[in-house]
Protein backbone atom coordinates (compact mmCIF):
# COMPACT_ATOMS: atom_id res chain seq x y z
CA UNK A 1 0.00 0.00 0.00
CA UNK A 2 1.36 3.41 -0.87
CA UNK A 3 -0.06 6.77 -0.05
CA UNK A 4 -1.33 9.01 -2.77
CA UNK A 5 -0.02 12.26 -1.33
CA UNK A 6 0.10 14.82 -4.12
CA UNK A 7 1.18 17.54 -1.65
CA UNK A 8 4.63 15.97 -1.22
CA UNK A 9 6.94 18.30 -3.15
CA UNK A 10 10.70 18.92 -2.92
CA UNK A 11 11.43 22.06 -0.93
CA UNK A 12 13.48 24.76 -2.63
CA UNK A 13 16.13 26.39 -0.49
CA UNK A 14 17.57 29.63 -1.87
CA UNK A 15 16.20 28.74 -5.30
CA UNK A 16 17.64 25.22 -5.37
CA UNK A 17 16.36 21.86 -4.23
CA UNK A 18 17.79 20.75 -0.91
CA UNK A 19 19.17 17.20 -1.37
CA UNK A 20 18.68 16.06 2.26
CA UNK A 21 15.48 15.54 4.23
CA UNK A 22 14.91 14.74 7.89
CA UNK A 23 11.96 12.49 8.56
CA UNK A 24 10.73 12.42 12.14
CA UNK A 25 8.08 9.87 12.98
CA UNK A 26 6.34 9.16 16.26
CA UNK A 27 4.85 5.67 16.17
CA UNK A 28 3.42 3.00 18.44
CA UNK A 29 6.24 1.00 20.02
CA UNK A 30 4.80 -2.30 18.89
CA UNK A 31 4.95 -1.15 15.23
CA UNK A 32 8.64 -0.21 15.29
CA UNK A 33 10.06 -3.68 14.41
CA UNK A 34 7.93 -3.91 11.24
CA UNK A 35 8.85 -0.36 10.21
CA UNK A 36 12.54 -1.04 10.86
CA UNK A 37 12.54 -4.25 8.81
CA UNK A 38 10.69 -2.61 5.90
CA UNK A 39 13.16 0.29 5.87
CA UNK A 40 16.10 -2.14 5.80
CA UNK A 41 14.53 -4.09 2.92
CA UNK A 42 14.10 -0.81 1.03
CA UNK A 43 17.79 0.01 1.46
CA UNK A 44 17.32 2.68 4.14
CA UNK A 45 20.05 1.64 6.55
CA UNK A 46 20.54 4.67 8.77
CA UNK A 47 18.12 5.73 11.46
CA UNK A 48 18.01 6.86 15.05
CA UNK A 49 15.23 5.84 17.41
CA UNK A 50 14.41 6.31 21.04
CA UNK A 51 11.59 5.80 23.49
CA UNK A 52 9.39 8.84 23.90
CA UNK A 53 6.32 9.85 25.85
CA UNK A 54 3.80 12.47 24.85
CA UNK A 55 0.20 13.41 24.61
CA UNK A 56 -2.15 13.87 21.71
CA UNK A 57 -5.46 12.40 20.63
CA UNK A 58 -4.63 8.98 22.09
CA UNK A 59 -5.59 8.48 25.71
CA UNK A 60 -3.05 7.51 28.33
CA UNK A 61 -2.97 4.05 29.81
CA UNK A 62 -4.84 3.12 32.95
CA UNK A 63 -2.66 2.21 35.92
CA UNK A 64 -3.54 0.33 39.11
CA UNK A 65 -1.75 1.63 42.18
CA UNK A 66 -0.94 -0.23 45.37
CA UNK A 67 -3.07 -3.29 45.92
CA UNK A 68 -5.54 -2.43 43.21
CA UNK A 69 -7.39 0.05 45.41
CA UNK A 70 -7.12 2.97 42.97
CA UNK A 71 -6.87 3.27 39.25
CA UNK A 72 -5.81 6.32 37.35
CA UNK A 73 -5.03 7.25 33.78
CA UNK A 74 -1.57 8.57 32.99
CA UNK A 75 -1.43 11.73 30.92
CA UNK A 76 1.33 10.57 28.56
CA UNK A 77 1.47 7.63 26.18
CA UNK A 78 4.59 5.67 25.30
CA UNK A 79 5.78 5.84 21.70
CA UNK A 80 8.94 5.34 19.64
CA UNK A 81 10.42 8.34 17.85
CA UNK A 82 12.37 7.78 14.63
CA UNK A 83 14.74 10.26 13.03
CA UNK A 84 15.89 9.40 9.52
CA UNK A 85 18.07 11.54 7.25
CA UNK A 86 17.67 10.60 3.59
CA UNK A 87 18.20 12.01 0.13
CA UNK A 88 15.32 13.97 -1.33
CA UNK A 89 14.70 11.12 -3.78
CA UNK A 90 14.20 8.61 -0.91
CA UNK A 91 11.95 10.77 1.28
CA UNK A 92 8.61 9.73 -0.23
CA UNK A 93 9.60 6.06 -0.10
CA UNK A 94 10.40 6.36 3.62
CA UNK A 95 7.15 8.19 4.36
CA UNK A 96 5.14 5.55 2.47
CA UNK A 97 6.85 2.72 4.39
CA UNK A 98 6.11 4.34 7.74
CA UNK A 99 2.49 5.05 6.76
CA UNK A 100 2.00 1.46 5.62
CA UNK A 101 3.50 -0.20 8.70
CA UNK A 102 2.39 2.24 11.42
CA UNK A 103 -1.30 2.54 10.61
CA UNK A 104 -3.79 0.64 12.75
CA UNK A 105 -6.72 2.95 12.01
CA UNK A 106 -7.05 4.00 15.64
CA UNK A 107 -6.33 7.36 17.24
CA UNK A 108 -2.73 7.49 18.38
CA UNK A 109 -1.09 5.84 15.37
CA UNK A 110 1.40 8.71 15.33
CA UNK A 111 2.73 11.54 13.20
CA UNK A 112 5.33 12.04 10.48
CA UNK A 113 7.17 15.29 9.86
CA UNK A 114 9.46 15.99 6.89
CA UNK A 115 11.88 18.91 6.91
CA UNK A 116 14.88 20.06 4.90
CA UNK A 117 18.38 19.58 6.24
CA UNK A 118 20.57 22.54 5.37
CA UNK A 119 23.81 20.58 5.65
CA UNK A 120 25.09 17.26 6.96
CA UNK A 121 28.63 16.08 7.70
CA UNK A 122 30.14 12.65 8.17
CA UNK A 123 32.47 13.04 11.14
CA UNK A 124 34.83 10.20 10.15
CA UNK A 125 35.46 11.31 6.56
CA UNK A 126 34.54 14.99 6.76
CA UNK A 127 32.32 14.57 3.69
CA UNK A 128 29.50 17.12 3.54
CA UNK A 129 26.06 17.12 1.93
CA UNK A 130 24.45 14.11 0.29
CA UNK A 131 27.74 12.20 0.45
CA UNK A 132 27.59 12.34 4.24
CA UNK A 133 24.72 9.82 4.31
CA UNK A 134 25.40 7.76 1.18
CA UNK A 135 28.06 5.07 1.50
CA UNK A 136 29.64 3.38 -1.51
CA UNK A 137 29.81 0.12 0.43
CA UNK A 138 28.47 -0.89 3.84
CA UNK A 139 31.13 -0.32 6.46
CA UNK A 140 31.75 -2.31 9.62
CA UNK A 141 33.48 -0.77 12.57
CA UNK A 142 35.13 -2.38 15.57
CA UNK A 143 34.54 -0.65 18.88
CA UNK A 144 37.61 -0.42 21.09
CA UNK A 145 37.39 0.06 24.83
CA UNK A 146 39.00 3.24 26.12
CA UNK A 147 41.57 2.99 28.90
Amino acid sequence: MTSNNSNFQPILLHGRKNPLKKIEAIVRRENFPDIDNALKLAGINGLTFFDAEGRGRAKGREMVSGRGARTYQTEYVERTKLEIIVTDSDAKKVVDIILTHAKTGNAGDGKIFVSSVEQGYDITSGIAGEGSIVADEPQSYAVKARN
